[in-house]
């Protein structure tokens, strides 16, 4: 992994961490996430057509990830409704990075070397152990630490989906693009069969802010599938993890979550993971 990767993969999931606090932020959780998730496929619109269409053996995967992506995006609102930031974002992402790894080894052959495996470790357990502080005080409940793990379940799923597809695609951002607009198509139906008097009732700030976090979530994760052309899918899901820092410092600056001796020791854990990659052995 080059320096310009792994600088590129920091700042895609600074751009993830954030909107999710922008959801966070929001009263209502779910409806947030609904809107994050179709402004995305808004902002798609001119990506897609000013690239070149996904080549034909990536579709299917573009449909596959949609349809996870769905089921994603009702996750972390109700998964934020429940849990801090500071809790709920480490544990969703913290145990996806190892499976990642183990699986990409496994159905692709992308076989680390000692430092990437060493690196994808140590971020995964700085990553969850971002979240101990909270746990010890309360901050998650039972219900909020399932759909955590199952949220991590559906990350790895996309995560290695879309890491094939992104690759099968000839274009990145093509696929991405594709993918955010067949999912926000989905989530609007939803809303619309189900939801449209609700929606209806949303202020037009409402919506801008959805927008503006479908922005910054395209552009986290169409600069992690990026990544994942040009550098092993495991040990850019693991750098993209990452984020659970950006999390945890946005959590405190904004939402007063307490940033405790634990999490001190969570950040050189990461910081020892990204040096890792940077060190072949």
């Amino acid at each position: 992994m080059t320096t310009a990767i792994l600088l590129a993969v920091l700042g895609g999931a600074l751009l993830h961490a954030s909107w999710n606090a922008l959801i966070k932020w929001e009263p209502d959780k779910l409806a947030a996430s609904a809107a994050v998730a179709m402004g995305a496929g808004l902002v798609a619109v001119p990506v897609a057509a000013l690239s070149p269409l996904p080549l034909p053996p990536s579709w299917p995967m573009i449909g596959i990830s949609a349809l996870i992506h769905v089921v994603y995006f009702a996750l972390v609102g109700y998964v934020l409704r429940h849990a801090d930031l500071g809790v709920a974002y480490p544990l969703t992402r913290g145990s996806a990075p190892a499976f990642t790894a183990i699986l990409a080894a496994v159905w692709l052959g992308e076989h680390l070397a000692l430092n990437g495996w060493l690196a994808v470790g140590a971020i995964a357990a700085g990553v969850i152990t971002l979240s101990a502080d909270a746990l010890l005080r309360g901050g998650l409940t039972a219900r909020a630490a399932m759909l955590s793990f199952t949220n991590a379940a559906v990350v790895v799923a996309y995560t290695l989906i879309d890491g094939v597809g992104a690759r099968l695609s000839g274009n990145a951002a093509s696929y991405v693009s594709w993918m955010m607009m067949a999912t926000a198509a989905l989530i609007a139906v939803i809303v619309w069969v189900f939801y449209r008097d609700k929606a209806r009732t949303q202020e037009r700030s409402f919506w801008i802010r959805g927008l503006i976090g479908g922005a910054l979530s395209i552009g986290g994760f169409g600069i992690a599938l990026w990544a994942m052309t040009k550098a092993p899918i495991g040990l850019v899901a693991a750098l993209r993890e990452t984020s659970v820092l950006f999390a945890a410092i946005l959590g405190a600056l904004i939402f007063d979550e307490r940033f405790g001796p634990k999490r001190w020791a969570a950040l050189i854990l990461i910081v020892v993971g990204i040096g890792l990659l940077r060190w072949p052995f």
